[in-house]
């Protein structure tokens, strides 16, 4: 097995830094989207007197509960809102510079990027993040604060019995934006933060992606003759849907990691912002140390209990606080990425190396951060031509069902012991729970009782989302 990052020293310098532009880029835009466009509104008022978009918000004013915040705050946090929209564009300006086209980038290839930069695209890349990293620093950061603050308490901590919110306490990052050799300015691994050990309960460990299983006990597929489809390596995973399935009840697979090959301790892991700040910080990582404690910092000025050995950070509101921080890390090295661009030939450099598709038989494996998570890929090759290829997404790992082991997976763990009432209150719950993950479901969200009454769902609407 190939060590991870061991592909970025088989590309150019030049396209390394501009990969990491173009990924940086996306990053940001959508940790900003996802604090101020995806999970605000489940913590800002809409119907109080004086709010500047009463009766004009996408979102169901009937969702508003008792707790959330009204008047003077409330007014400038929805007036964020609305300056997160052109932050969110300038993001993709951002990165249009360095890939010709954003979203959907045409440039990433096998080998590198297919775009050279001149001085006038390297400059207007530094103007417009400077404008970004403004609004992250001045705003957004802030913000994460401001909204952990209002809602500090059983939100932010999990209940001290249930841990509601909390979840599995357990991390796994792939790590990204690698150099060209073979470093990573977010450092994959595995932590175990369920003990008592300085309030994070353990060390990051070296992540060996051997050690990965996909386990269909409660997924919608087929487990195959005795069962020799369940627990496989994605590298040999098998993904044959079957409906009518005894004891299924989800289209996802469970993700898991193991310890060492073989073992049967076989962990549920988080993964997104919070895992990759928890891993890194374990770690003992620059700058994610010094960020982590500078956050802590502005925490404690507001007598946040974050303070604590930094253990209330596995939780709702430490889920967003772990994106700001992470968005404001990629968006600080994204200066210097940018400011590594060579754009007087011959120091341009190729940004590219050819890659040939090879013959006869050959296995490959992508591993990298996704904005949501942990994202991998694996491919096999016979005669050219792709004969089997599996991924593995964030939102698997995350919204993953019971795996074998009767274990529920990362979200199913952070609403054990929620209670959850037939009104505006209960979905509010549920909701801030779920999408302090960053699913990637949204639209298809219903919550439903144990005898298929349906409580609520989510619809996506041409005018916007609402909640019935």
């Amino acid at each position: 097995m190939p060590a991870v990052g061991a592909g970025a020293k088989q590309i150019p310098v030049q396209g390394n830094h501009l990969r990491n532009i173009i990924e940086g880029a996306d990053m940001v835009m959508s940790h900003i989207t996802h604090f101020y466009h995806l999970t605000a509104l489940d913590y800002i008022a809409t119907n109080y007197v004086g709010c500047p978009i009463s009766g004009q918000a996408p979102w169901d004013p009937k969702d508003n509960t008792a707790d959330m915040v009204t008047g003077t705050l409330a007014t400038a946090l929805i007036m964020n809102y609305v300056a997160a929209l052109d932050v969110r564009r300038e993001c993709h300006r951002l990165a249009a510079y360095a890939s010709g086209k954003q979203p959907c980038t045409p440039v990433l290839i096998p080998g590198g990027v297919t775009k050279v930069i001149d001085a006038n695209l390297k400059a207007n890349m530094a103007g417009v993040l400077t404008t970004i990293k403004s609004f992250i620093d001045s705003t957004y950061v802030p913000n994460v604060l401001t909204v952990a603050k209002a809602f500090s308490g059983a939100l932010l901590v999990g209940s001290a019995s249930k841990g509601v919110g909390r979840g599995c306490k357990k991390y796994l990052a792939y790590g990204t934006f690698p150099s060209s050799a073979g470093s990573q300015f977010i450092t994959g691994g595995f932590l175990d933060a369920t003990g008592p050990v300085a309030g994070w309960g353990g060390s990051t460990v070296a992540l060996n992606p051997a050690f990965i299983q996909e386990h269909i006990k409660y997924s919608n597929y087929d487990e195959g003759l005795l069962g020799g489809y369940d627990k496989l390596h994605p590298s040999v995973g098998v993904t044959k849907p079957k409906t009518g399935k005894t004891g299924a009840y989800s289209w996802l697979k469970a993700p898991r990691y193991q310890t060492a090959a073989g073992s049967a301790n076989t962990n549920v892991c988080e993964v997104g912002p919070l895992a990759r700040v928890m891993v890194n910080y374990c770690a003992g990582i620059a700058p994610w140390v010094s960020t982590v404690n500078q956050f802590i910092t502005g925490a404690a000025a507001l007598a946040l209990p974050l303070t604590t050995g930094l253990a209330n950070l596995p939780s709702v509101l430490g889920r967003h606080a772990a994106r700001a921080l992470e968005c404001q890390a990629v968006a600080n090295a994204m200066v210097g990425w940018i400011n590594a661009v060579s754009t007087t030939a011959p120091s341009t450099g190729a940004t590219y190396t050819n890659r040939v598709i090879p013959k006869g038989t050959w296995t490959g494996m992508g591993l990298t951060e996704a904005p949501r998570g942990a994202l991998g890929h694996w491919v096999r090759i016979d005669g050219k031509k792709i004969s089997s290829y599996q991924a593995v997404v964030p939102t698997t790992w995350n919204g993953s069902p019971k795996d074998s082991y009767g274990q529920p997976g990362p979200i199913e763990t952070a609403l054990s012991g929620i209670f959850v009432t037939d009104d505006t209150s209960g979905r509010t719950r549920v909701g801030r729970i779920i999408r302090s993950f960053d699913p990637c479901i949204a639209c298809a969200v219903h919550i439903v009782s144990a005898d298929k009454k349906t409580i609520s769902k989510f619809e996506l609407t041409p005018q916007g989302y609402s909640c019935k």
